[in-house]
């Protein structure tokens, strides 16, 4: 059987045919069974639409630390879902040069007069700190986006859950913690960067809602970080707002 299999040039070149056929349509299935894979997550990134809007209903919510709480009320706005990322900064600040993370990943290194510019090229402003912290607790008075507890999952702080599994703690795209949204469905309010606001403290500009290497203390829905206004961080970054007519 050998001795013909290896005498017979037809018969060799007909098998090689087939044997590779049968390879090559194994390959094509098990590849498109990898696509079949990746497609629903593929799709649900190409889901995402980053200049989408949230409006916060007018009316009256709890705002402030626990012991020291009062009650306002606000009109109407629109708020950004996500924080502005790198690729829709870049869009109008063409000389913009990537802090941490790629396309999707939240802007940084940027002043209070960078977010503002940015924020009026799009007919919007900055939020005041009264308008973001309605927009991540809702009306209710809770304390994290997502209710009274902390959880290291629904939100990226140096208390995530990749930080406890040994790695260190880290920028994330915006949007990697739907989960830990608020009750509008506003993301990224706990952690991530700091949010820079239009309010004021004295001199000091306000900024809301921690950063990937602080910890749950600091994304609370009331915390806040006071910085000079032109001062610039790699852990800073915004949204912005609109008002709604």
């Amino acid at each position: 059987m050998k001795k013909q299999f290896m005498g017979s040039k037809a018969v060799l070149g007909l098998l090689t045919i087939l044997m590779a056929g049968m390879s090559s349509a194994g390959a094509g299935e098990a590849s498109d069974n990898r696509s079949a894979k990746k497609l629903p997550s593929a799709k649900k990134e190409d889901a995402k639409n980053y200049d989408e809007m949230v409006v916060i209903s007018a009316g009256k919510f709890i705002f402030g630390k626990p012991g020291a709480t009062k009650e306002i009320s606000l009109p109407a706005y629109s708020i950004d879902k996500y924080e502005v990322t790198n690729r829709q900064y870049a869009k109008f600040n063409l000389d913009h040069k990537y802090g941490r993370g790629g396309d999707n990943y939240p802007v940084t290194m940027v002043s209070l007069n960078d977010a503002i510019a940015h924020c009026e090229a799009l007919d919007k402003r900055l939020p005041t700190e009264q308008e973001w912290e309605k927009a991540a607790r809702g009306t209710d008075g809770r304390i994290y986006p997502w209710g009274n507890e902390f959880d290291k999952v629904l939100c990226i702080t140096s208390e995530s859950a990749a930080v406890a599994a040994g790695q260190p703690a880290q920028l994330a795209p915006v949007g990697s913690c739907e989960k830990g949204q608020s009750p509008y469905g506003v993301e990224d309010m706990a952690g991530n960067v700091w949010e820079w606001t239009s309010s004021w403290d004295q001199r000091y500009s306000v900024l809301r809602g921690g950063s990937f290497f602080e910890d749950r203390n600091y994304a609370m829905v009331y915390s806040s970080l006071l910085s000079i206004p032109d001062d610039v961080k790699d852990y800073a970054g915004f949204r912005c707002v609109k008002d709604v007519k």
